[in-house]
């Protein structure tokens, strides 16, 4: 994958602390960087994933395309699948 640069501006502490961990891993201070990075935009494109699904749901409810259960009914589907 074709890399380009990034600069960003840390404290100087949390720069420190990456720089050891580097360090004992033998690693860059970008490879670090760069996995935390890509792990934290995975994480919240997920949670815009599940966002986006929630609404759709919302919307096929709100709709009435699909009908909502309370628990009681729920219950009674359930033991009528088990006889």
């Amino acid at each position: 994958m074709p890399m380009t640069k990034l600069t960003i501006l840390v404290p100087e502490e949390l720069r420190r602390r990456a720089k050891s961990l580097a360090a004992v891993r033998n690693e860059h201070v970008s490879d670090i960087v760069r996995r935390a990075l890509e792990e934290y935009v995975d994480e919240v494109m997920e949670e815009a994933d599940d966002i986006r699904a929630i609404d759709e749901i919302e919307a096929r409810i709100a709709s009435g395309k699909v009908r909502v259960r309370d628990w009681a009914e729920f219950e009674a589907e359930m033991d009528a699948l088990q006889d």
